[in-house]
């Protein structure tokens, strides 16, 4: 039997040969990463609400605990873009204080860690492309549309995309031209940062590093991100009273969905370049005890960094490149203050709109128009939810438009693999009982052939079929030979048609060939209540054999009448 539990001890990191090759890589992937992490990460921090050095604070103490107890290979761990738009929307209308919105952070790493002991993490890889790509495109557009106000080189209205566009023409009345030369700068080194250029430092590094040369030296006018404190952070809490936690609940599950979610898309293309396979249980645990800290530090939560991409391609494979991303990143906090603080903001409104447009999965959307309607339609409504209501309700009703053009999909390619066909007489009894005069032809047996899976999507159909198949037959056969699952929707059509038919003592159901499982799913559903235990066949020649004597006795009863 399945455990309901995941053991404690398998969501500890593994030990593992290393040597003086591996150091080199995750030396190497872990410079590479920090470079695309330290921008992004203070970008993220004031995208949230809760200042750059939030961001920096997250990456440390997400960095730290998810590596140690993540260890996926590859993998790089702090602030991403789903977690920061959510934990932007909890500043802006869940938390009246930095300290609340460090307890929510907090709570939704105690949720992440309550999925990883449940196992559930492994049940993100269910959430269907469509639906993360409509989320992430909404991530990316709702990026850009808020930072449009501080690349003007104003303050970016609180809310959502509506707040943000009504805010456009006073920004623009505002206009800091200085701030939108940077941006703009900072926008082209970006795009413009590639082939050997890449060998020196990512481009979001590049674009980071261009800018505060540029604005420190040049364009002094352009607001800054200014003081920073030194040190390490001191530790945050709020009280929670019942009111708090009843309100903050949702959000908080929302976040540690969103983490998770944020992490099986990442890691399925960082399994695809390291050879690894992760384990979601663990990486939500290990992400979890992060997250904490981050709330205790009062740093942004994350989980998967979009640094984990250049970690992987540069060779990073341990727990040790995600240490040396957050060591880089604490070293800046305790020593490099005083640089970080003459960054302007629209360096970072810069980074992040890049960002923004690199998460929009552009290869769906070019093919949106070739790949099923029912994808489309998951993902556009995916994305005009995230985007105009709110994540909560995307992700429920995406889910469900997904599950329901799933289940209509599945009724033709179910249905259309249901097989029924009458049988005749001579097919079933021997030669020596014809008697002479007897038709040949007769057909008053039929056999249905069930598909490999009966679920609720084709539940319908299948009723359909097995009716005319009743209603034409004196006996019916029910192959289930093939089946390998059936859900209780399935078996509970199927123990009403049996129930009905069994009803009316001229109709005779012989069903074959279950497995164990079919048979513990209808067997628990009630559908063998009214079927004879000499009617449940091994298999169709089986079948055939219990029909046999119930023909001739009808045939020696329409004689003697």
């Amino acid at each position: 039997m399945r455990e309901r539990f995941v053991n404690p001890s398998a969501l500890l990191p593994r030990r593992v040969d290393y040597g003086l090759h591996n150091l080199r890589g995750d030396l190497l992937g872990g410079l590479t990463a920090s470079g695309v992490t330290l921008p992004t990460a203070m970008a993220y921090g004031v995208l949230s609400g809760l200042g750059p050095v939030a961001g920096l604070y997250g990456a440390v103490a997400v960095g730290i605990f998810a590596s140690i107890f993540g260890g996926t290979r590859g993998f790089v761990y702090g602030p991403n873009t789903a977690v920061t738009v959510l934990m932007g929307l909890v500043v802006a209308e869940y938390a009246d204080s930095l300290a609340q919105a460090a307890t929510i952070g907090i709570m939704a790493g105690m949720i992440q860690i309550v999925f990883g002991l449940l196992g559930l993490g492994r049940y993100a890889t269910y959430i269907p492309t469509s639906l993360t790509s409509g989320f992430f495109a909404a991530f990316g557009v709702l990026i850009i549309v808020k930072q449009i106000t501080p690349a003007l080189g104003g303050t970016p209205a609180k809310g959502g995309i509506v707040n943000s566009i009504v805010s456009w023409p006073e920004s623009v009345r505002a206009t800091n031209f200085e701030a939108l030369a940077l941006a703009a700068i900072c926008v082209a080194v970006a795009l413009l940062w590639r082939g050997r250029l890449l060998r020196l430092s990512p481009a979001l590094f590049a674009a980071l590093a261009v800018g505060t040369v540029v604005g420190w030296l040049l364009l002094q006018d352009a607001p800054t991100v200014g003081e920073i404190p030194s040190g390490l952070p001191e530790l945050q809490w709020s009280a929670i009273s019942l009111g708090f936690f009843l309100h903050s609940l949702q959000p908080a599950f929302v976040m540690a969905l969103l983490a998770s979610l944020s992490t099986f898309v990442i890691a399925l293309r960082v399994d695809a370049i390291t050879g690894n396979q992760h384990r979601p249980n663990r990486e939500m645990f290990a992400q979890g005890l992060g997250n904490i800290a981050a709330g205790l530090t009062g740093g942004l939560p994350g989980s998967i960094a979009p640094g984990s991409m250049p970690n992987a391609l540069s060779g990073g494979r341990s727990p040790l490149a995600g240490l040396t991303v957050a060591g880089i990143i604490l070293a800046v906090v305790l020593f490099l203050g005083p640089v970080a603080e003459v960054i302007p903001y629209a360096v970072l409104a810069a980074i992040l709109m890049v960002t923004g447009w690199s998460i929009i999965d552009w290869r769906f959307i070019k093919r949106i128009h070739r790949v099923s309607r029912s994808f489309a339609v998951v993902m556009i409504v995916t994305f005009v939810l995230a985007l105009f209501a709110d994540f909560a309700t995307a992700i429920v009703i995406g889910l469900v438009v997904a599950a329901l053009m799933g289940s209509r999909q599945l009724e033709g390619v179910e249905a259309s693999a249901v097989i029924s066909v009458p049988l005749l007489d001579n097919a079933l009894l021997d030669a020596s009982d014809w008697d002479e005069g007897a038709d040949p032809f007769q057909a008053r047996s039929g056999l249905v052939v069930f598909p490999d899976r009966v679920t609720v999507a084709s539940s319908r159909e299948l009723s359909r079929i097995l009716r005319i198949d009743i209603g034409g037959h004196q006996y019916s056969i029910f192959d289930m030979s093939r089946t390998v699952f059936m859900d209780d929707s399935a078996a509970v059509m199927m123990g009403d048609l049996v129930g009905v038919a069994m009803a009316r003592r001229s109709r005779t159901i012989v069903i074959a060939g279950m497995n164990e499982s079919v048979m513990a799913t209808v067997r628990a559903m009630g559908v063998l209540d009214r079927v004879p235990a000499e009617n449940i066949a091994a298999d169709v020649d089986e079948a055939k054999h219990i029909i046999r004597p119930l023909l001739l006795a009808d045939r020696a009863e329409s004689e003697d009448l």
